[in-house]
Order: C-alpha cells, then sequence, then structure tokens
C-alpha cells in the first residue's frame, strides 16, 4: 500500500492500487502521555490533507472518552458538524473511526479522563487514509 512520509507530504501521488494512508506522529498532534483526573486534553490542529478517512485509537488507564472535531477550514474555525465521539473504557483500547465521508480540511483530538486518576495514555495512534 502506497504511503506518505508525512502528513504535509508535496507534489502529486502515485497510487497504482490500494488506498495512500500516513500516521499522524506525535511531534504534529501534540497529545501528552499522561492527563489528569478529571481533565482532558486537545491535539493541536491537524491539517488533513485531503485525506477523508481516519482512525484515532488510544489506550488509557482510566475511563474517558475520545472525541473529534472536523473542520471545513486549515484554520479549524468553521466547525464540520457535531464532534465525534467513542467511550474509553480502563485498560482496553479503543478506536474512533472517521468513516462517514463528510469533507474535512483539519481537525482535533480531544481524549478526557474521567477516571479519579491521573490516565497513562498508550498505543496512541491517529491514521488518515485516502480512497
Amino acid at each position: 500500500m502506497p504511503k506518505m512520509t508525512s502528513p504535509n507530504d508535496q507534489g502529486q501521488h502515485v497510487n497504482p492500487g490500494g488506498a495512500m494512508q500516513t500516521l499522524v506522529p506525535a511531534s504534529v498532534h501534540g497529545l501528552p502521555a499522561t492527563i489528569a483526573a478529571g481533565n482532558h486534553a486537545t491535539s493541536n490542529l491537524i491539517l488533513s490533507d485531503g485525506l477523508q478517512i481516519g482512525a484515532v485509537g488510544v489506550t488509557s488507564t482510566q475511563t474517558g472518552l475520545i472525541s473529534v472535531q472536523r473542520y471545513l477550514d486549515d484554520a479549524g474555525t468553521i466547525k464540520q458538524g457535531a464532534a465525534l465521539t467513542q467511550a474509553l473504557t480502563a485498560n482496553t483500547a479503543a478506536v474512533l473511526n472517521i468513516t462517514d465521508g463528510n469533507p474535512f480540511a483539519s481537525f482535533t483530538v480531544d481524549i478526557s479522563n474521567t477516571g479519579g486518576s491521573q490516565a497513562t495514555l498508550s498505543n496512541l495512534g491517529i491514521l488518515l487514509q485516502g480512497k
């Protein structure tokens, strides 16, 4: 499967088969490894670069919620509908899929900790894919 080397690759992409995919690196999303009890963390604004579908996966040591807010513009000012959400169960991998086909130019990921102790996040991955 062809892969972009970064979310901001420039130039024409030749895709002889399969879908174009890229993992969003931690240096781009900026989410922390821990979240204080009763608190949340929001990623940096992530540009979708025309990739239409995606997934956010994480394991948290506490209960909480993953939410993704999509935007129609690169500045993150025009919301594309309500945020997509997925509940987090402590110590269980969770995945939020972005598959409804609505267009978006950028998005943020918010992870909340509704547990009574600090949450440690592991296996955090944000994958974007073009059709």
